[in-house]
């Protein structure tokens, strides 16, 4: 009995093993470096633009589209990121976080908007993480929930 609970504890890789706040900050880190994707796709569009070409409005339709893309590759990249911060497991937190990632989009005024990745990823490591409990979970998520509605209810 004693031999099998050791096999046990031996399988679990040394990285899963990871304090809970280690992956956290990890996960803030890979969501602020998340938010330069974005930015830097539109900086590289705004330079590459020729202004003679967007019409009578300017370039604000191309600059938001630009935006929007560069929101939506900055998720897509968030796996490979997390996994190179060795936050584990990242898929769970690369597929959580966009759920958390959005409401900040649509609620949030513009600088929070550029941090949102310091909030989003944190609260889905806590969320997916497999050592957390059901009311630790429901606690972070209460929070977020919160937070959601403290940000629509002052825009209104």
């Amino acid at each position: 009995m004693l031999a099998s609970v050791d096999m046990a504890k031996t399988s679990v890789s040394p990285a899963a093993e990871g304090r809970p706040a280690e992956r956290v900050v990890a996960a803030a880190f890979a969501g602020t470096l998340l938010t330069l994707v974005p930015l830097g796709w539109l900086l590289v569009l705004t330079a590459l633009t020729d202004d003679s070409r967007c019409g009578h409005y300017g370039c604000v339709g191309l600059l938001a589209d630009a935006w929007t893309a560069g929101r939506w590759a900055a998720v897509v990249l968030a796996w490979p990121l997390l996994h190179l911060f060795r936050v584990r497991p990242a898929w769970p937190v690369a597929v959580l976080a966009p759920f958390f990632l959005v409401p900040i989009w649509e609620l949030a005024e513009v600088p929070l908007i550029l941090i949102a990745g310091l909030f989003a990823y944190p609260v889905a490591t806590l969320v997916s993480s497999p050592r957390l409990s059901w009311r630790g979970r429901s606690l972070v998520l209460a929070l977020f929930a919160l937070f959601c509605a403290l940000q629509a209810l002052s825009q209104s």
